[in-house]
């Protein structure tokens, strides 16, 4: 009597599979997403480094650094939030010579943030939250959509970052740059950074610390 061929798996072969599918899912989706994350922030990192050398040459041009803030003390060194949208408007005018819709300064805005409307930094829309919406009071935002960037000027130019009060405390401050917040500092003219400690993070869709990345740019 010939032997029957079977026609496929049995139930308990199928459910065999799909668990064992289901194991590899769960150990691979962490690794994904691990690097999809170190992705993203190597993108942050080389747009904030973008904005650091603009600044750099902006004061290469005009001899000081952007007034993006309530006022100006080379006495010094200055930390700028750009989730406050005064100052974030500021920053970009100063350094893209317009504003965030891509139209002219004003001749008060020219007067007061960058004379020449010169385009020291061309930013994107994905530099901007809410992209597809873009306005004048749009935020700026890190590849995470973090709003709070965090700019520090050497503004009393001695090419070191000190005595920096953040508002979250120094413990918000990512580790590597952290001792701008002491009297030693760090050597450098121009730092940019985000960061997911401390609770220093804000983004328009209420994201939690493990959505965000500690992202540093150091001129």
């Amino acid at each position: 009597m010939p032997t029957r061929r079977r026609a496929g798996f049995t139930l308990i072969e199928l459910l065999t599979v799909i668990a064992i599918i289901g194991v590899l899912a769960g150990l691979l989706f962490p690794a994904i997403s691990g690097i999809r994350k170190k992705a993203r922030q190597a993108n942050a990192t080389t747009a904030f480094s973008q904005w650091a050398g603009a600044i750099t040459t902006y004061k290469q041009v005009y001899g000081f650094y952007p007034n993006i803030g309530s006022s100006f003390d080379s006495s010094k060194d200055s930390l700028h939030l750009l989730e406050d949208p005064t100052t974030n408007l500021k920053f970009v005018k100063a350094i893209s010579g317009r504003l965030p819709t891509g139209m002219p300064l004003d001749n008060t805005a020219r007067k007061l943030l960058n004379r020449n409307a010169q385009e020291f930094c061309a930013f994107g829309k994905d530099d901007f939250e809410n992209p597809a919406n873009l306005t004048d009071a749009s935020l700026l935002v890190d590849r995470f959509t973090n709003r709070n960037i965090r700019v520090v000027f050497d503004t009393d130019n001695n090419t070191n970052l000190r005595n920096i009060v953040v508002p979250l405390g120094a413990e918000s401050i990512p580790e590597e740059i952290r001792d701008i917040s002491g009297t030693t500092g760090i050597p450098a003219r121009i730092v940019i950074y985000s960061t997911d400690l401390g609770e220093d993070f804000g983004s328009a869709d209420g994201l939690g610390a493990s959505d965000f990345a500690q992202v540093i740019a150091i001129q």
